[in-house]
């Protein structure tokens, strides 16, 4: 929700600095900017209202030894595995109860 009331921010204060220019110099409809907008606007060079990230903090620890004895790899090619059988696991178990 932070990140989305963020940028409901910026783009609501990219409109209010937004000069629109009428299609034709005779007409001028509902949405364009006066004349007044229009003449004083410039161009605008440059990254326009940019994306500000936090800077996150890096919190440093200690490796420990349980950290080092860790095999994510297995861990996640065990539990991969895991899930591909749990349907025919399933499946034997009901046949099972019905014989």
């Amino acid at each position: 929700m932070e990140t989305l009331n963020l940028n409901i921010a910026r783009l609501n204060e990219y409109k209010s600095k937004l000069v629109v220019f009428p299609k034709r110099r005779g007409s001028v409809k509902a949405g364009d900017s006066s004349k007044e907008e229009t003449g004083a606007a410039t161009q605008f060079a440059g990254a326009i209202l940019p994306l500000e990230k936090k800077a996150d903090e890096i919190v440093m620890e200690e490796v420990t030894d349980e950290m080092k004895a860790t095999k994510a790899f297995t861990t996640m090619r065990v539990a991969r595995k895991e899930t591909r059988v749990a349907g025919y696991r399933v499946a034997v178990e009901n046949r099972k109860k019905k014989d």
